[in-house]
């Protein structure tokens, strides 16, 4: 590997793996990644962000020196396997950095493939928003090799070391989202609740007064929610697989993935964070919500 000046690997091209490569772009890195049967709209991100297409995945793994998983959780093991598969027979070595928002049950059982590969694998775990404006988030790592990033650290995120053991990263991402999105989704469940007795402009006032910081961010999150839901359903379900392994309830997020699974199947799930009606509000989302929430009900008892 060039450790100066790697070629970086991108699998998925969303709103945090194209900003990050817009920014690494800009640092003077090369990103590749393979842009056939992209969406129209992750094809136009690549072209912003600078990123240069690979024809398949094979290609894609022979031009890398870091290649970076950064997917909706439901499909990094089926990408993860393909990458090992492509790497028996690849020409050099790479450094495989798994980013993705899992378990560390299934993170370990992912580094398991890359077992008889010529891949360092690397725990990362995402933590913040997609880099923007100077503002970056942090990249936790743990696993041995891991330092060989440090050539990455401050354009696109900040590095983090957690050790040696795979897993760790994945963890800290873990325990830190069921607190961040695992809230959002108790949030709008209080609001939908109130919604569906008829209370919803009591709760908010009484909000107002006595607890105006979960108003301000109800007000802010609630209405952003349908566009990332339909991915973080499965990313509730890591967290609650996490809480589980440690002898912890998973209820609180199993009730979380149900509200992602609300708020994904809603007239709003459509959106995506650059399609979004951003003149739409909590209040306006809540109520198209609640009588969704009372069919799902049904359905459910069926």
């Amino acid at each position: 590997m060039s450790t100066e000046n790697p070629v970086i690997g991108l699998l998925g091209i969303g709103e945090m793996g194209g900003n990050m490569a817009r920014e690494l772009t800009g640092a003077g890195f090369r990103v590749v990644s393979v842009l056939t049967g992209r969406s129209r709209e992750s094809v136009g991100r690549a072209k912003e962000a600078g990123i240069e297409d690979a024809a398949d995945l094979t290609s894609l793994v022979a031009a890398c020196d870091i290649l970076f998983s950064v997917l909706p959780p439901a499909v990094a093991q089926e990408e993860a396997r393909a990458v090992a598969d492509c790497l028996r027979d690849a020409p050099k070595p790479l450094i495989f950095v798994e980013g993705n928002a899992i378990s560390p049950v299934l993170v370990r059982e992912i580094a398991d493939l890359f077992d008889d590969t010529p891949a360092t694998f690397v725990d990362g775990g995402i933590v913040g928003q997609p880099p923007k404006d100077g503002k970056v988030p942090r990249l936790y790592l743990s696993g041995t090799g891991s330092e060989m990033l440090d050539v990455l650290d401050g354009p696109a995120f900040e590095i983090v070391h957690l050790g040696d053991c795979i897993g760790d990263a994945s963890g800290f991402k873990m325990v830190y989202a069921s607190q961040t999105k695992g809230h959002n989704a108790l949030l709008t469940a209080g609001f939908v609740a109130a919604e569906r007795m008829g209370l919803l402009e009591a709760f908010i006032a009484e909000l107002k007064r006595s607890q105006p910081g979960f108003l301000t961010k109800a007000e802010t999150n609630i209405p952003r929610l349908p566009a990332d839901a339909g991915r973080w359903v499965r990313e509730m379900e890591e967290i609650r697989d996490t809480y589980e392994a440690l002898g912890l309830t998973g209820g609180f997020h199993e009730g979380a993935a149900a509200m992602m699974r609300l708020l994904a199947n809603s007239p709003f799930g459509h959106e995506t964070r650059r399609t979004r009606d951003t003149s739409r509000g909590m209040v306006e989302t809540v109520r198209a919500l609640a009588p969704q929430a009372a069919n799902e009900n049904r359905r459910s008892e069926r």
